[in-house]
């Protein structure tokens, strides 16, 4: 959302963010205001109370366009019942199935929706799996990132220090970097399980997990018998520097609509292993641009992260075309422009 608000043209569009007025927002709403975006915080409890909606049906009248990003299926809803007057373009962030009353209110309210976005063809997919009738609405737009200020964050004054400071107990120790929220659909159950394989090659590999979830407790446990060899890092402002110091980028997803972080850790220059599920593939080419593999196999993921520890200069090739094909197909200011497209379109049969 930020990006779009960024790189949008400015001389066609005024962009307002409307949000929930919980503190930890306070900062992102900043970001959003140094933009030049107008905000508008809602005074709701959370994200179930219907306030949302007599709010926004006060605000939408005001708007050419509504764009709802739509993180699960079952979210925005009072924004998509609100927009019956005003076109509304919705992007589809995680499209798993729905079911019951869920299911039922989502297939009434997409009546209002002038067009979908999905960041993959796999999303597309299940999207329409769904509800066929929706073909006409799709777009597929893949996501993509500031590449030059991602670049910028890459940048270390001193990275032996760093990796000493944040991640190794010595600077011959493999970093193993998975950056996601802790939960089940991750799959870092099976990065951890991988790692006593691993281990059983590269005695000195760390795998670091960065970020935070509802299953943080349960892979601590999980990590128990290889403690020494895996830190939680919890949730970090600095993933582009933790990229820049690993040996390798793992993302063990069991289900993933896109994949954006597999964009940062291209930029940043680090082989990728991911697994072979939803958008994924549409991003990494097996054996060109970084090593797919198997969903939930823990062996797989291990004979992955061992091919790339054990052979170092064709996996900094592996990185260079991955950084080469980010940069070329998955840029922000690419997907801005497309995203603008449609607007056109919408606004323009409105």
């Amino acid at each position: 959302m930020m990006l779009l608000a960024k790189f949008l043209p400015a001389d066609k569009y005024s962009v307002t963010l409307a949000c929930a007025c919980n503190k930890s927002l306070n900062q992102w709403c900043r970001q959003f205001m140094e933009l030049g975006v107008q905000v508008q915080r809602l005074k709701v409890l959370h994200k179930h109370d219907p306030r949302h909606y007599f709010y926004l049906r006060k605000l939408l009248p005001h708007f050419d366009l509504v764009h709802a990003h739509v993180w699960n299926p079952a979210s925005c809803r009072f924004a998509m019942l609100a927009a019956d007057k005003t076109p509304l373009v919705i992007t589809e962030h995680d499209p798993f199935l729905l079911t019951g009353i869920k299911g039922w209110l989502k297939k009434k309210l997409v009546k209002n929706v002038k067009a979908i976005i999905t960041a993959s063809t796999a999303a597309k997919k299940l999207v329409l799996e769904q509800d066929a009738s929706l073909e006409p609405l799709i777009h597929v737009i893949y996501n993509g990132i500031d590449i030059e200020e991602f670049r910028n964050q890459c940048v270390l004054e001193n990275e032996n220090e760093y990796k000493l400071a944040n991640l190794a107990r010595s600077l011959n120790d493999k970093i193993i970097l998975c950056a996601a929220e802790l939960h089940e659909r991750k799959g870092q159950k099976f990065l951890i399980e991988a790692m006593k394989k691993i281990i059983a090659e590269f005695p000195n590999a760390i795998l670091a997990l960065a970020g935070e979830g509802s299953r943080r407790k349960f892979y601590e446990k999980l990590a128990l018998p290889i403690k020494n060899n895996v830190v939680f890092l919890g949730r970090r402002k600095d993933i582009a520097k933790l990229m820049t110091v690993s040996d390798v980028f793992v993302l063990p997803s069991v289900r993933e609509a896109f994949g954006l972080v597999i964009l940062e850790a291209a930029v940043a220059g680090v082989p990728t292993v991911a697994t072979r599920v939803g958008g994924i593939p549409e991003i990494i080419e097996d054996l060109k641009t970084g090593l797919l593999v198997d969903s939930q196999n823990p062996d797989h993921l291990a004979e992955a992260v061992i091919k790339i520890l054990k052979n170092p200069a064709p996996s900094a090739l592996l990185a260079k075309a991955a950084k080469e094909r980010v940069e070329k197909r998955f840029n922000a200011r690419e997907m801005a422009l497309k995203t603008a497209e449609i607007y056109e379109k919408v606004i323009a049969n409105r």
